[in-house]
């Protein structure tokens, strides 16, 4: 089949928010599993009864100097994996690949998590007390499409004799937001840590569509297709009408979220954390928009021609576009309930982590195995996803008491088959789910090295500095 102006535009746009969201460090709430219980400053503040610091080595103010920790992570699963591999390697819908009339629905997610600014400051090495505060942008997409949805915009012909109600139903959102926190942490007890993170929002833009109801009707005699659809759709900004001076954070729709974590270290040897994670909401102000939409039948004449799937997507722009009003609403956060356990073998140090959504469907049990050599750490993770799928990761991380640097996937093996088939020199596309990730960051630590008291080398108000202090160290310099 011959690739149609409808499905070089999908590409298009595909791709194009998929850099956009990389680029400008806006995408939904990735997890980077393989740095849980990894002590690093990321490890911190998403898990905030953990510690990000060594006492006797580290020195005592840790920073990113606004050098972004970014992520990237996309994935799309269901009973349409080879036509959407062929759609997004060859600009190609095989729609005959499709199984019609049985509502099966395909995932499509697309999400982020980036940390612009971390600044913490190891307050006190009484009871481990640590502070500190960040900046984040972060998205949550999640999109439910059925086959038919697919088929509907490659040929209506596909639905000779399928059922047809209702199979166009779909339920999607992207949430957009900047994230500024305060973190806390401390030992009440020697094996006991609790931490908190508080954080107000700032929306920048807002999605959801829901189809609850829909019909196709076919003729195919008369080359005609009646496409109805009827649901709801919200968005904080005018349909297909986005505009890069929304990324700035403004607080027009402000909002708050939670995150309580608390971990305990057992003499046998066991830690467990447990995390209620990103639990809140964004009040989108009452410019936003409201869509009660029933398009009623629309008529697609000459349905068999190539420009029949663009007729269609501008028959329900408009149908849309007509119901719109303002309206303030309230949205919630994909917080996580999770827990984790470990125990550690040496230089062998496995983690098992359960995470499931608060509101949102998904969850994750991922097994992370951590190998230490010297400063150096390599990862390797399998995470099953409730959505159907195995992903397999991998990571490298540097990690000294005052310096750390890590990168890694997620979708390691997907990612590498996406990475040749696009330069065109992979072979033919592998069963299963396409997925591509990818995170980076870097920190630092300076400072004064805050020490144990048993083990001080300096007092501070008796012990001079054999250097003579700051203002002696600028004379001599001069001299």
């Amino acid at each position: 089949m011959s690739k149609t102006q409808f499905q070089k535009k999908l590409l298009k746009k595909f791709f194009a928010l998929a850099t956009f969201f990389l680029l400008s460090g806006i995408t939904a709430n990735a997890q980077q599993f393989s740095l849980y219980n990894s002590r690093t400053l990321y490890d911190s503040f998403e898990n905030p009864s953990q510690r990000a610091y060594q006492v006797d080595t580290s020195k005592r103010i840790a920073f990113n100097f606004f050098i972004p920790t970014i992520s990237f992570n996309t994935t799309f699963s269901g009973p349409a994996e080879s036509s959407f591999k062929t759609l997004i390697y060859n600009g190609l819908f095989n729609g005959r690949d499709l199984v019609l009339g049985q509502n099966r629905k395909n995932i499509l997610t697309l999400n982020s998590n980036n940390y612009i600014a971390m600044l913490r400051i190891l307050k006190s090495v009484k009871n481990y007390q640590e502070i500190g505060v960040s900046w984040q942008i972060r998205s949550d997409t999640r999109a439910e499409v059925t086959n038919e949805v697919f088929a509907v915009f490659d040929d209506y012909r596909l639905f000779e004799g399928n059922a047809t109600n209702d199979l166009l139903n779909v339920n999607a959102y992207n949430q957009n937001y900047h994230q500024f926190s305060l973190a806390y942490r401390q030992n009440p007890t020697k094996r006991l840590a609790v931490g908190a993170k508080f954080s107000v929002l700032s929306g920048i833009s807002y999605s959801n569509l829901q189809v609850s109801k829909s019909d196709v009707e076919i003729d195919e005699l008369a080359d005609i297709m009646k496409v109805s659809l009827a649901g709801r759709f919200r968005s904080s900004f005018k349909f297909d009408k986005f505009q890069n001076e929304m990324i700035k954070p403004n607080f027009k729709n402000p909002g708050f979220s939670l995150t309580a974590s608390a971990s305990y270290k057992y003499r046998n040897g066991w830690f467990v954390m447990w995390n209620l994670k990103d639990v809140g909401f964004i009040k989108w102000n009452k410019e936003s928009f409201e869509y009660d939409f029933d398009t009623g039948k629309m008529i697609i004449n000459n349905a068999s021609r190539e420009s029949a799937d663009e007729r269609l997507a501008d028959s329900i722009d408009r149908k849309i576009s007509l119901s719109s009003k303002n309206k303030s609403y309230l949205s919630a956060l994909n917080g996580k309930l999770e827990v984790l356990f470990n125990k550690n073998f040496g230089n062998y140090r496995p983690n098992l982590i359960l995470s499931k959504s608060v509101y949102y469907k998904g969850g994750d049990i991922a097994l992370v195995n951590n190998f230490h050599v010297k400063n150096y750490v390599f990862t390797g993770m399998a995470d099953y996803n409730t959505n159907g799928f195995l992903q397999l990761g991998g990571q490298f991380m540097v990690k000294k008491p005052n310096f750390e640097f890590y990168g890694g996937s997620d979708h390691l093996v997907k990612t590498v088959e996406i990475f040749k088939n696009a330069t065109n020199n992979g072979s033919e596309f592998s069963k299963g789910y396409t997925g591509a990730s990818f995170y980076m960051g870097l920190a630092f630590k300076f400072g004064r090295i805050l020490e144990h008291p048993a083990n001080a080398t300096q007092i501070p108000g008796f012990t001079k500095d054999p250097d003579g202090g700051f203002l002696k160290k600028l004379i001599k310099k001069k001299d």
